[in-house]
């Protein structure tokens, strides 16, 4: 029988459906509560039953735990865990040593730049970022990765991404300069949160209605 005659004439040939796509998007939607809300409960914590420099190494302690059980799932040290990982200790550290809330509690703001620019920069190279990502987070069902609507539909992504990095940044700098301690990190974990859950919805929504709108061969 060919192929023609089983109708597999295309690589992706099929609507890509939502249920193929949730288990990727649930560990994806785990991941960030686990770096956005773990860390920041167990700081205010640690900060107020032993003060500053408990809740900065507290909260280090959590995010860097956070990375190393994704490192380990994954069983490699990419990016999406490498460069938190730097940012969290280099601004913990120096967080430490200048006994400063202030600069411990913008460090994620200098990941989100640092994110937005690599971002943001790829799609202008013509190499957007965001295809790999959905590879290794297993997104992207095989047989669509050959699809034309899917790679424009993550270009896209891509710019979505790096611009919601730079917005998150500016946030949560806004927040930290407007707020006191305890209104700040509700205000900035729900903000973030939102921030986030938006962006997720819009990489599930935008990729299967373009790939859903590709001619389907004959």
């Amino acid at each position: 029988m060919t192929p023609t005659e089983t109708g597999e004439t295309h690589s992706h040939a099929g609507h890509p459906r939502l249920a193929e796509v949730l288990p990727a998007l649930r560990r994806g939607g785990l991941r960030f509560l686990g770096a956005g809300v773990l860390p920041v409960l167990s700081f205010y914590i640690a900060f107020r039953l032993g003060g500053p420099l408990a809740g900065i190494v507290t909260g280090m302690a959590v995010s860097l735990t956070a990375l190393g059980v994704q490192a380990l799932r994954t069983r490699r040290l990419d990016p999406i865990v490498l460069v938190p990982m730097i940012v969290i200790l280099a601004q913990g550290v120096l967080a430490l040593l200048s006994g400063s809330i202030e600069l411990y509690l913008a460090a994620p703001a200098v990941e989100a730049t640092i994110w937005g620019v690599v971002l943001i920069g790829s799609a202008l190279l013509k190499r957007p970022l965001v295809p790999l990502i959905a590879r290794e987070l297993g997104v992207v069902p095989t047989r669509f990765l050959g699809s034309t609507g899917l790679h424009r539909a993550l270009g896209l992504l891509t710019l979505g991404w790096g611009i919601a990095s730079f917005v998150k940044a500016g946030v949560r700098l806004y927040l930290l300069t407007l707020l006191p301690l305890e209104e700040f990190l509700i205000a900035v974990t729900l903000g973030m949160m939102a921030i986030n859950v938006t962006m997720i919805g819009l990489s599930v929504w935008l990729p299967l209605m373009m790939v859903r709108r590709e001619p389907r061969p004959v």
